[in-house]
């Protein structure tokens, strides 16, 4: 439950009932509400008693428009978001356990990685911080950000690219990050978003208890982020309907992409109740969904969750999830394969009834 403390609490418990939904003990449904509320109400206060916020607010607040926040001609834009989230999501699944089975057929080296076992994760750490190092190439990605800043960033309702050019949109705060003089916006955000998916496919095979979540939360923020950049390009104007004009809110992309791309990873729905959360607005309720869903249904079709995957690689017993093509195995009862013809002895059993079961 610890992972939930950067999640939202009702989100969170949601979250891990889909993820073990063949096995949760429902007797902790309420245990878990109450561990997810106390974790999160006191790492939200914390900030408060030392001054950092004035109140307690959503972690990732973001500012779309409350009336008329999208325009249905963008839903076809928004289930592309999905689709193309749930191909990425299931390539995700697939790539961190080819790079699992490839270290682990080389026999020689897992051997050696088994002594030196912080060899490993020293190497990896090299890597991706030398790759990320913003005066070197993590100028192109916006490396000098974190985690944190780099969603907020993302979730940003103010369009960087104006008639396609990144660089008439007048950059305040961490936004900066993501301006190259050499490169535009677009060039940024898929340098990053191919960086950073095959870094957090290496990096979560590291024994680290660092989390999947949040890494791919942050890559399909950033997927969604260019689609909503792009569609501002193609419409600098905004989508006209009913002689309105309502512009193209990159942030609502990103919000939808990092949704769908974790809910395809994790087989999990709920990642569109932990976006509400976080943000604090629910106004984007239907595209989020349509993209989380169609995210779900694409990667689950091609792939098990990365949980089931890491639990295959170790092969650890677990019970199988029956796909679409096995719906008559939900048929099947107990007596159709239970062994009917027990032989059993009793203690008034004598030596001839001994005799007869034998």
């Amino acid at each position: 439950m610890s992972q939930f403390t950067v999640l939202p609490c009702v989100a969170g418990v949601l979250f891990s009932i889909e993820a073990t939904s063949t096995f949760f003990a429902v007797r902790n449904y309420w245990r878990g509400f109450l561990a997810a509320t106390v974790s999160a109400f006191f790492f939200r206060l914390l900030p408060v008693w030392t001054g950092d916020e004035e109140t307690i607010t959503a972690l990732f607040k973001t500012r779309f428009r409350f009336e008329f926040p999208f325009n249905l001609q963008e839903l076809p834009a928004f289930a592309v978001v999905g689709i193309a989230c749930g191909l990425g999501g299931a390539l995700f699944v697939y790539l961190n356990r080819l790079i699992v089975q490839f270290i682990r057929n080389q026999k020689t080296v897992n051997k050696f990685l088994m002594k030196k076992r912080l060899l490993y994760p020293t190497l990896v750490t090299l890597l991706i911080s030398t790759l990320t190092f913003p005066p070197g190439f993590g100028q192109f990605m916006a490396g000098k950000l974190t985690q944190g800043e780099t969603l907020v960033t993302l979730l940003d309702n103010r369009t960087w690219a104006k008639q396609g050019i990144a660089e008439e949109f007048d950059y305040i705060g961490n936004s900066q990050a993501w301006k190259h003089p050499q490169v535009n916006i677009f060039v940024t955000l898929v340098i990053f978003i191919i960086m950073k998916f095959w870094m957090s496919a290496l990096a979560t095979t590291i024994p680290v208890p660092c989390g999947a979540f949040m890494p791919v939360f942050v890559i399909g923020a950033a997927f969604g982020r260019l689609v909503g950049e792009c569609m501002a390009a193609w419409f600098p104007d905004g989508i006209h309907s009913n002689e309105s004009i309502y512009s193209i809110e990159p942030g609502a992309y990103a919000i939808a992409g990092a949704a769908a791309l974790s809910g395809a990873v994790t087989h999990t729905v709920s990642t569109a109740v932990i976006v509400f959360e976080l943000t604090g607005q629910i106004s984007h309720i239907l595209p989020v969904m349509i993209a989380v869903i169609l995210a779900n249904a694409v990667a689950q079709s091609l792939q098990p969750s990365y949980y089931d995957s890491l639990i295959r690689i170790k092969k650890l017993p677990y019970l199988p999830e029956l796909g679409w093509g096995h719906h008559e195995k939900y048929n099947i009862r107990v007596e159709d394969i239970m062994v009917r013809d027990v032989r059993y002895i009793t203690l008034n059993c004598c030596y001839r009834d001994l005799h007869n079961v034998l």
